[in-house]
């Protein structure tokens, strides 16, 4: 298979529909006011087992940013490091629109607004608190915003390096990326700090992966001649494996069960002829992001979960964060447009 642009955007699509999921069903404590879900098949709450394994998107979203950033860069004429920097820029060019239309309405809006289990207020309006969620560092202001750190520190600090050495040999980039996973389960004490770690074996498979053309390897052309019953038992072991591993060892396999669960994920949509679906959702799946969770736990969680049912409840959050995208988008070309200079005659 050819993993080209427009199903890297499709297995996005596909990781933002598990992240939305995942924040949906998964943690019963986030929801306020006596606001529930009827579950899809009200004597089974499948949507708890598939939330419980949706947090693969975060392996999946880092796996896809090391397959494309090693891709983009091998096509550039920069350096690792001036690459790195302009991948950066795109990034907080991004967080920052949303964040300075979002988190001025909780500023502003949602002053009583408190931590979970806490009487600490949520939207402090203290410069250093606003200062260290600006840049990422903190992420008070949206919990669900504690992957920027993460990646911030990855394209920072280790995507520079792991793009020198998959092009000498990759071996070295499995090296490094092993020991400092092993090294994050030493340093229990600073798990916060050191929570890149887990993380970051995603991000350079990803990059190997790239490198070795995994999804155009003779083994997958393998798989590329197998028929739907043997791509839907392949997306099916993989959430049994690693919801099982994760259950006995009580340590997840994200970063190795990702490449396989993208495939198979991919060729699934394919075969259902929802690829142009799940691509238009990919295209947004950033900015999605950013905002799905100010609908679903912050701002308006009443009305996200006026449905009750589930399926509706999924629904109603991922029209109101794709209309919000489009409205801000369409906002930033009129912006644009007025602060165009007018061609000369």
């Amino acid at each position: 298979m050819d993993f080209t642009k427009q199903r890297t955007t499709t297995a996005k699509g596909v990781a933002i529909c598990l992240m939305f999921i995942h924040h949906l069903y998964a943690y019963n404590y986030r929801l306020l006011h006596g606001n529930s879900y009827i579950p899809f098949i009200p004597t089974f709450n499948s949507e708890f087992y598939i939330a419980s394994f949706g947090n693969i998107c975060v392996s999946i979203f880092l796996f896809l940013s090391g397959y494309g950033v090693f891709l983009g860069w091998s096509r550039s004429q920069h350096s690792p490091i001036l690459y790195s920097l302009k991948k950066l820029k795109e990034f907080y060019l991004t967080y920052w629109i949303y964040f300075l239309i979002f988190v001025p309405i909780g500023l502003i809006f949602f002053q009583q607004e408190t931590v979970w289990n806490s009487d600490q207020i949520r939207y402090s309006k203290d410069p250093i608190t606003f200062l260290m969620n600006f840049i990422g560092w903190s992420s008070s202001y949206n919990e669900e915003w504690w992957f920027i750190r993460v990646f911030i520190i990855i394209l920072v600090f280790f995507c520079p390096v792991y793009l020198i050495l998959a092009e000498k040999n990759p071996i070295f980039v499995v090296f490094i990326s092993l020991f400092l996973l092993a090294l994050n389960f030493k340093a229990s004490p600073y798990k916060n700090l050191f929570n890149f770690a887990i993380w970051q074996p995603s991000f350079a498979l990803g990059i190997i992966c790239a490198k070795l053309n995994f999804f155009s390897s003779r083994y997958i052309r393998y798989f590329d001649k197998a028929g739907t019953i043997f791509v839907l038992f392949g997306l099916l072991l993989c959430i049994l494996i690693d919801n099982l591993w994760k259950l006995v060892v009580g340590i997840r396999l994200d970063f190795l069960i990702a490449p396989f669960f993208i495939y198979f994920t991919v060729r699934t949509v394919k075969l259902l002829h929802l690829d142009n679906l799940f691509t238009y959702l990919g295209k947004y799946s950033f900015p999605l992001w950013l905002i799905h969770s100010f609908f679903c736990y912050y701002y308006f969680q009443d009305l996200i979960y006026f449905p009750r049912w589930s399926p509706l409840v999924f629904l109603l959050l991922t029209t109101i964060s794709i209309i919000s995208i489009l409205a801000i988008e369409q906002l930033g070309k009129v912006i644009k447009r007025m602060f165009k200079k007018p061609e000369r005659l």
